[in-house]
């Protein structure tokens, strides 16, 4: 059973690289952060707007690495309700307004918020507070 918590748990902190990796992106390269996203960098007001995905990113890397600091159950639940909602409006966005079905993301999405929920029933503790 410990290799299937170490397993787990450096699935974590490669889930905690991942979305700090896209946090910095959108903050340094957010012309790179969108293409990696299959959608176009836009301008003015939008682009303001736009760059809110980055304080997802951040929310989810922030979340995931005081879960794995503290080993809190509500940390790892956090950081995978951020990424079970992006998929949650995602699927949203091509059943009710046209957008196209990015499957690859959102399967990406899932996975990543069952490991971090996984996560937190096998690494996680209850908080303290």
């Amino acid at each position: 059973m410990q290799v299937g918590r170490s397993v787990l748990l450096g699935l974590v902190v490669i889930i905690a690289f991942f979305m700090a990796t896209n946090a910095a992106l959108w903050l340094f390269v957010p012309e790179r952060a969108a293409k990696a996203l299959e959608m176009p960098l836009l301008t003015g007001s939008a682009l303001s707007s736009q760059m809110d995905i980055g304080a997802l990113f951040l929310g989810a890397a922030t979340s995931t690495v005081l879960a794995l600091i503290t080993r809190e159950r509500p940390w790892f639940i956090a950081a995978a309700v951020l990424i079970l909602g992006a998929a949650a409006y995602r699927t949203n966005a091509f059943m009710f307004h046209d957008a196209a079905f990015l499957g690859h993301f959102v399967a990406i999405e899932v996975v990543i918020g069952t490991i971090l929920l996984t996560a937190s029933r096998v690494l996680g503790r209850e908080s303290s507070g």
